[in-house]
């Protein structure tokens, strides 16, 4: 296999951990974020555009200016996350339903500002100034875009784990999502955990845009979260939430993606496969698993 296609894939991979990471803990949680397309766009276009437009940044060191840069990408993506959980506290609106809506409202007007005040004025494409090579993310296997991404991707699903497992906010919130009545009778605090598991959620899912800006794209162009996010929703349901388990369902599905599109390029294929193996994948997943014994499980 060529070293190419290898770090390709890892590095898509290592996307669909970080994503798939907010999709686990807002499943553990009771809710679904289908928001994620439009929260790792968003993530991506703040990172660029700071790291693009901020002169004065730019005159800070590398990693002071990165860090400030990732920061803003959490924080706007979680405050948007947020904004489900309130209106699901508040005016008893479904987590699934606005989540999605907001995501699908933020994707034109990202795309509007893009091509329109955010343009660069060097380059013919609709994207963002190319950020500084100061600011990228180290490539671990040139010439492919791999990065040091992939390594934080492993951290980042080994501590959450580990948060879910062995601390008590997070065994708390597993017992919300498994039965929020129980959660109820036991005296937990169901809008802190629900407000908190949303702002992780969409912060992690715009931790991914700015990974993919800072490591592998360099510039925020227009559709460039395509994919990424309902693969690493399904990465999360193929893992059952399962931040280790994310671990070798993100590798699956970025090998699948990486070979499928390389076969469709060299075969001159005039659809989009990568979407078809997705749709096949949730289908699959669709359906309950059936023990020996012909009782149904999830």
């Amino acid at each position: 296999m060529n070293a190419y296609y290898i770090g390709s894939a890892l590095n898509l991979s290592a996307l669909y951990m970080i994503a798939g990471s907010g999709a686990a803990v807002s499943i553990k949680s009771g809710d679904f974020n289908l928001g994620g397309e439009g929260q790792i766009y968003l993530g991506g276009f703040i990172s660029a555009v700071i790291l693009g437009f901020g002169t004065k940044i730019a005159l800070l060191p590398a990693p002071i200016a990165v860090f400030l840069a990732i920061s803003a990408a959490f924080l706007l993506t979680a405050v948007i996350a947020l904004i489900s959980a309130l209106l699901k506290i508040f005016r008893r609106a479904d987590f699934l339903f606005t989540s999605f809506i907001t995501s699908a409202a933020l994707i034109p007007f990202i795309d509007g500002l893009i091509a329109g005040p955010a343009r660069s004025k060097t380059d013919n494409l609709l994207a963002t100034p190319f950020i500084g090579a100061a600011v990228r993310l180290k490539q671990l296997l040139p010439p492919s875009p791999l990065n040091t991404s992939f390594i934080f991707a492993i951290a980042l699903c080994a501590g959450l784990w580990l948060a879910l497992n062995r601390t008590s906010w997070g065994r708390q919130l597993c017992v919300l999502g498994i039965s929020p009545d129980f959660a109820r009778f036991a005296g937990y605090d169901r809008r802190a955990l629900g407000c908190g598991a949303a702002v992780i959620s969409g912060g992690l899912h715009g931790l991914c845009g700015a990974a993919a800006i800072l490591g592998t794209y360099f510039s925020c162009h227009q559709g460039f979260y395509s994919g990424i996010g309902w693969n690493a929703f399904s990465a999360a349901l193929i893992a059952r939430a399962n931040p280790i388990f994310l671990i070798p369902s993100s590798l699956f599905l970025g090998f699948i993606t990486t070979y499928a599109n390389k076969f469709a390029m060299y075969h001159n294929f005039g659809f989009d496969i990568s979407s078809l193996i997705q749709a096949v994948v949730m289908f699959i997943i669709a359906f309950p698993l059936v023990r020996k014994n012909g009782d149904k499980t999830l």
